[in-house]
């Protein structure tokens, strides 16, 4: 429909022209009527006018002033001029600043009407396409600026982006793909882009009037220009977003959190806004990959530098030395929930969880000799963890791993023969101990203790005075005073290197490196 704008000072006229035809069956409508120029200069102000039907002569400001102004304000519509007879020459003037007709308003008929709006068509056709292209070149613009700096922001340039209005508003669902560590390296290419035509198919299914989607990709990320408030409610938005969402997860088969942003108008808007996503999208380590996220919840971060890191990690250590599984977890529970109650960043809580697994299967993996295949079990699931809560539980199940190992090797509960062979360990940790000196003092057979002892605990009894020597080994290392060489020999190792080979066996790493780990 193209908008009309009638102007006459005569109210019959203003009367007789709105109802001499159905406009609307011609392709028009009247949006207005009013009685002279400067009333026609404040609806074309405010209003989109594609034809101006004026008279000629007309109070305050007549059809030739308005013609004029119109010309001087570039005005992109068409006019068409009322006049009667005697006044041709006012016409002709009229004709000069681009009128397109005129008609004979005493004598004019339906017919004569409909034949100018025909007329007039084709010019207003062009009119509008002209229209559409400058907008369609235009909005190309804004979008490659857009595209632009948010490449800029995603890839962390250090840049200052050009202060700019949009032309509308934009409001973007800032979407991330979750990877694990045992998916980074096994895809350490594959990225969102990757499965852009599925995500712009899946789009297009959701919004099928939309269009083409606006979607730009980088690395992990991928963002889609959402429709905006003045389109949908705001719960539809989050509605729309929770379904692209959940069909991505369905048809790809990779895990991905959203964030809906707020609507944005300027360049500046449009930085912060998309930091501030990046930002929310972090917080889902916590709280799941489930729900779409909003901007808004970036409110709930706080700007914290965690002081408290190494009073937790060695009230968890002593409490894992001690072989108190309640005590350990108890800790490690206040630990993660100082972590949850600040929302630290997610790269920083990796490295401490990542911390306290090697060190506990430094440590404390000489427990898990007997049961490599569930420590195996349990590092692959870690590796293939996103959530905080499944590296939690993983670590807690370690814990009592280890825990109860620990229990059943340190337990006193057996019979007073095995106890005896314990204590005489512990009494004679620094000389070497041998299968006869224990012999000697317990007054029993060699193949008998051996039998017995494995019987009783599970365990060689080799194993279990090299398991003793080898934690009292760790302790030793663990003071700043004592060298590797020292070490050994404290523990009645006649070579230093018989006691880097067993260390190495027991812990995966030289004493060397132990040291300089637990020291650090």
């Amino acid at each position: 429909m193209y908008n009309v704008l009638i102007v006459d000072d005569e109210k019959i006229i203003r009367i007789g022209m709105r109802t001499i035809i159905d406009w609307e069956a011609y392709g028009f409508r009247v949006a207005d009527i009013v009685s002279d120029g400067e009333q026609a200069l404040e609806v074309i102000e405010n209003q989109e006018i594609d034809l101006v039907i004026t008279d000629i002569k007309m109070p305050k400001m007549d059809g030739i002033q308005l013609v004029k102004v119109l010309k001087e304000r570039e005005f992109e519509g068409q006019v068409i001029m009322l006049t009667s007879y005697g006044e041709f020459d006012l016409t002709r003037e009229c004709l000069r600043y681009g009128v397109h007709d005129y008609l004979l308003k005493g004598t004019l008929r339906s017919s004569e009407l409909t034949q100018a709006l025909e007329a007039v068509q084709p010019k207003l056709k062009k009119r509008i396409a002209k229209t559409q292209e400058v907008d369609q070149e235009g909005k190309q613009k804004e979008q490659e600026l857009i595209k632009e700096i948010i490449l800029k922001v995603l890839k962390d340039t250090t840049f200052t982006p050009p202060v700019a209005a949009f032309g509308k508003s934009y409001q973007f669902l800032v979407i991330k793909h979750i990877k694990s560590k045992f998916e980074q390296e096994r895809n350490m290419d594959r990225t969102l882009k990757d499965y852009s035509t599925a995500i712009q198919n899946i789009i297009s299914e959701v919004l099928p009037k939309r269009g083409k989607p606006f979607l730009i990709f980088e690395g992990d990320w991928c963002l889609y220009s959402l429709p905006t408030v003045s389109e949908i409610s705001h719960p539809e938005v989050l509605k729309i977003s929770l379904q692209i969402q959940n069909l991505i997860k369905l048809y790809t088969n990779i895990k991905v959190i959203s964030v809906v942003g707020r609507p944005i108008y300027t360049t500046h808007d449009l930085v912060d806004s998309i930091e501030k996503c990046r930002q929310v999208a972090g917080m889902a380590f916590y709280c799941g990959y489930q729900d779409v996220l909003k901007e808004e919840k970036v409110h709930g971060l706080k700007d914290y530098k965690f002081k408290d890191k190494s009073i937790y990690e060695k009230q968890l250590h002593n409490a894992m030395k001690k072989g108190s599984y309640a005590e350990a977890v108890h800790t490690l529970e206040a630990y993660i929930e100082k972590l949850r109650e600040y929302y630290i960043p997610q790269k920083q809580v990796e490295q401490i969880l990542n911390n306290i697994l090697h060190r506990f299967i430094l440590d404390y993996g000489i427990y898990l000799d007997k049961n490599k295949e569930h420590l195996e079990n349990i590092i692959d699931k870690y590796r293939k963890s996103t959530l905080l809560e499944e590296y939690h539980g993983l670590i807690n199940e370690l814990i009592y791993t280890i825990c109860t190992y620990m229990e059943q090797v340190r337990d006193k509960h057996y019979r007073k023969e095995i106890v005896e062979i314990m204590d005489y360990v512990e009494g004679h940790i620094g000389e070497k101990i041998t299968l006869a000196s224990i012999a000697s003092q317990v007054n029993m057979n060699e193949s008998y203790i051996s039998r017995m002892f494995k019987n009783e605990t599970g365990m060689n009894i080799i194993n279990y005075i090299n398991i003793r020597k080898m934690e009292k080994a760790k302790e030793l290392l663990g003071e700043k005073n004592m060298i590797v060489k020292d070490v050994a020999y404290a523990l009645g190792f006649e070579e230093q290197s018989y006691f880097n080979r067993m260390f190495n066996k027991y812990f995966g790493v030289n004493p060397k490196e132990y040291k300089k780990c637990t020291n650090s």
